[in-house]
């Protein structure tokens, strides 16, 4: 009995959470975005600029492959769409989700590691759901480890 208490009070909470974070979502989307004027507007270079390489040494660069360009965010709830509770295709684990965001393509990855594209979800989705970003991380699996993956 005491554990479905807490896990109404938990469920409260966790809506509670998603819809203040929507309202600041939206709150922001109608600030007004300031653009800052040009430092080189309407001045003409006297003669051409030589186009300099990326000031960092080829040894200290990173890749751009080895570069992780997307977001996540944990679902520990069965995710429901079109009432359907979405289940991995490999182990059949219904809850416990990473949410991944990247190239404007959602993926699920379970707990046993399997990842399965989810084509019913976008990137808009993704950002009515998800919190503020809270760390940024250099690769895949430190982003994992910090998600408790």
């Amino acid at each position: 009995m005491f554990h479905r208490i807490r896990r109404r009070k938990q469920d409260a909470f966790d809506i509670e959470m998603q819809r203040r974070h929507q309202e600041m979502w939206e709150m922001w989307e109608r600030m007004p975005r300031p653009t800052p004027p040009s430092p080189h507007a309407g001045v003409q270079p006297a003669e051409p600029v030589a186009e300099v390489d990326d000031f960092l040494p080829p040894d200290l660069r990173i890749p751009s492959h080895d570069q992780v360009a997307g977001r996540m965010m944990p679902w520990l709830r069965p995710l429901v769409l079109d009432g359907e509770i979405v289940a991995c295709a490999e182990c059949g684990t219904y809850r416990d989700w990473i949410i991944i965001s990247t190239r404007d393509e959602i993926w699920l990855r379970c707990r046993a590691g399997h990842e399965q594209q989810e084509r019913r979800l976008d990137t808009a989705w993704y950002n009515r759901h998800s919190a503020p970003v809270d760390a940024t991380h250099a690769t895949f699996e430190d982003c994992l480890r910090h998600l408790g993956h």
